[in-house]
């Protein structure tokens, strides 16, 4: 596809999977977290001489999974110091009904 680097994650049963493809011109780019639902990435901008994380999700969709998502998304927040940008499929209703359990993507702001 023309790209010099690439990584990622394999699917989860029949659903999901990641990948990431960049080069490192403009950008320098490292894989530094790979999980099963996500990969994380440290983005440096050269001309800005600026970092920041890019992470991709693909979050689960049953409901007895997302709390432990989440949690995991809030720590991950409480020891991140730089610009973040979350991506991917986090399965989640902008305005849930009936009575379904919001998470709090406030936090994240």
């Amino acid at each position: 596809m023309g790209f010099d680097h690439f990584d990622y994650v394999e699917l989860v049963n029949h659903s999901g999977g990641l990948a990431v493809l960049w080069d490192n011109g403009i950008i320098h780019a490292s894989v530094f977290k790979k999980e099963q639902r996500a990969i994380h990435m440290l983005v440096h901008d050269t001309s800005k001489q600026c970092s920041s994380i890019i992470s991709g999700f693909n979050a689960p969709a049953q409901s007895q999974d997302k709390d432990c998502f989440w949690n995991q998304l809030l720590q991950m927040n409480n020891v991140i110091d730089l610009p973040w940008c979350i991506m991917g499929d986090l399965n989640e209703l902008a305005n849930p009904t009936r009575g379904r359990k919001r998470y709090p993507l406030s936090k994240f702001a």
